[in-house]
């Protein structure tokens, strides 16, 4: 059968990344590498759109004097924000005024430097506007990739900025938006003024990138200053965003649908968050607006308030069967005996002359993954197929107690063991290293490793076939089955053999019986010393 850590570590430093898409943190120019930090599970994102924000900071079109950059280095630390959003940043330098290089990675958008222009309030010579990330120390930033559609071939329009942040949700895609100005209308397509003509090239470029979040089915975030009021459900684009074009229920959640702009004019708010991919009922959500100390509009810091959402995950209580199977003695005592009574059976077998097996499950027969289970109980999340294979991906499981003893006396007396596992078979690799990690001596001589592949499915034909392990065993017994082996070829070294042996979790590891037709009475009375079934309440065929 078949993650979710918050916050997990990175680099630091200025990060500039080209026009030219994507690139990989770790080969862009880092000023200094940190070691690693713990941090709880919460997270908290922030927008902020810093009005002209210019190094040296007495420049630019909103000059600031050196009291007011104090008090804005107040304000930023205030904010106790993870990951914060920036828009209207002249500069990494800029950027490293509020926020050191000692504590923050800045991360700026690839745009080429637009031509200046002369400031309106008070003729001075613009700075740039760009977008830029400010990002804690200790998060590892995946990827970061320059957005160039979003600017539209035109230099005076700003670049969208993505990155992937490693957190206890998995990776999050984070994408920092400044759309065009001066499109205040509930729907946009059907305003003619050249600012909402511009909007609407921008929008379904956003549309695309949440469509394809969606369908990846991967947290994600998308922050900025959307110069639109996306707070009102009959919203054009809140409409579009929120609907996906294959017809699943979007996941897209506008945090700021309800919170009201800090700016004394300006109601409505045109800074925005928006969460999606993400559906765990361990998680909570706090939307805030930061006001400044002096909100009389000729004193605020900037014409914009910052607005952070923190995400906070509270860990939820076990579900009786998984406490019992990670907690209880009795677990414990019951897959041990087990394993013991077939130690002994098999000690006791009149072993066959030519070569013999013993076939085993390898879920919660041979390796416990009780450690999922429990990160999904408290997280809150149920199984999924990705979930899973990223847990068998991490090679993190360990023994169900008595299994590895049981195969080692296999080995002993001469047999092979077939692990025979409804993991993909595209994860026997990561099953095999996983073994090996544990210290059990699997070779391709005396193991065989098959995962489930589609055939296993479709071969069932109610008659010689029934499950979805048959199959595979007749493969073994004929000589015929297809193996893992660590060179990447698939093997066939074992000839035919004959299974003593079948141990699982689940009536159907056992040859030709389903859940809902077993025969009880015959299995204790014909196949008592044959197959031995291990206790898994968490989940089955059931």
């Amino acid at each position: 059968m078949p993650k979710h850590r918050f916050l997990k570590p990175l680099v630091a430093g200025v990060l500039s990344i080209s026009a030219f898409g994507c690139q990989s943190v770790a080969n862009a120019p880092v000023a200094d590498v940190v070691a690693p930090v713990n941090i709880d599970s919460s997270l908290t994102f922030a927008t902020w759109n810093v009005e002209h924000l210019a190094f040296p900071i007495t420049e630019g079109c909103k000059p600031r004097t050196d009291a007011e950059l104090e008090q804005l280095q107040i304000y930023a630390s205030r904010l106790d924000a993870d990951i914060i959003g920036l828009q209207e940043i002249g500069s990494a330098q800029a950027a490293q005024l509020l926020f050191p290089a000692s504590d923050w990675q800045i991360i700026m958008s690839g745009r080429p430097d637009s031509d200046p222009y002369t400031c309106r309030q008070n003729g001075f010579t613009s700075t740039q506007q760009k977008v830029a990330y400010a990002v804690r120390k200790g998060l590892n930033v995946l990827s970061v990739d320059s957005l160039a559609d979003f600017g539209l071939d035109s230099r005076g329009l700003r670049h969208g900025l993505e990155i992937v942040v490693e957190t206890e949700l998995g990776p999050v895609a984070v994408l920092n938006l400044h759309m065009k100005s001066g499109c205040f209308v509930d729907n946009y397509s059907r305003a003619d003024s050249d600012s909402c003509k511009t909007f609407a090239r921008q929008a379904p470029i956003l549309d695309a990138w949440i469509e394809s979040k969606e369908s990846a089915g991967k947290p994600y975030v998308v922050l900025g200053d959307f110069n639109h009021r996306l707070s009102a459900p009959y919203n054009h684009l809140t409409r579009e965003l929120t609907t996906n074009s294959n017809g699943s229920a979007s996941t897209l959640s506008i945090t700021t649908a309800d919170i009201i702009s800090c700016h004394p004019y300006y109601p409505a708010p045109i800074d925005h968050l928006l969460l999606g991919g993400v559906e765990h009922s361990a998680l909570q959500t706090q939307v805030t607006v930061h006001p400044f100390d002096d909100m009389t509009v000729d004193n605020m810091l900037s014409d914009h308030c910052a607005i952070t959402l923190s995400l906070d995950m509270q860990s939820l209580p076990l579900t009786s069967a998984v406490k019992w199977q990670t907690t209880s003695s009795e677990y414990q005592l019951l897959t041990r005996r087990t394993y013991r009574q077939a130690e002994q059976a098999l000690a006791t077998k009149s072993l066959p002359e030519g070569p013999w097996i013993v076939v085993l499950d390898v879920d919660e027969t041979v390796l416990d993954n009780s450690q999922y289970q429990v990160e999904l109980d408290q997280s809150g999340a149920s199984y999924s197929p990705a979930s899973w294979n990223d847990w068998v991906q991490r090679e993190e499981a360990t023994f169900v107690p008595g299994a590895a003893d049981f195969i080692r006396a296999v080995y002993d007396r001469g047999g092979s063991v077939a692990l025979v596992t409804n993991r993909e078979q595209s994860l026997d690799a990561n099953t095999w290293r996983n073994l090996k990690a544990l210290g059990l001596d699997v070779n391709v001589n005396n193991t065989c490793l098959i995962g489930k592949v589609e055939e296993d499915e479709s071969a069932i034909n109610q008659t010689t076939i029934l499950n979805d392990k048959d199959r595979r065993r007749q493969a073994l017994s004929a000589g015929t089955a297809s193996c893992y082996s660590p060179d990447g070829k698939r093997h066939s070294n074992f000839p035919a053999t004959q299974i003593i042996m079948q141990i699982g979790d689940n009536i159907e590891d056992f040859t030709g019986v389903l859940q809902h037709s077993a025969d009880i009475d015959l299995l204790l009375d014909n196949h008592s010393e044959e197959y031995f079934l291990l206790p898994n309440p968490m989940y089955g065929s059931w």
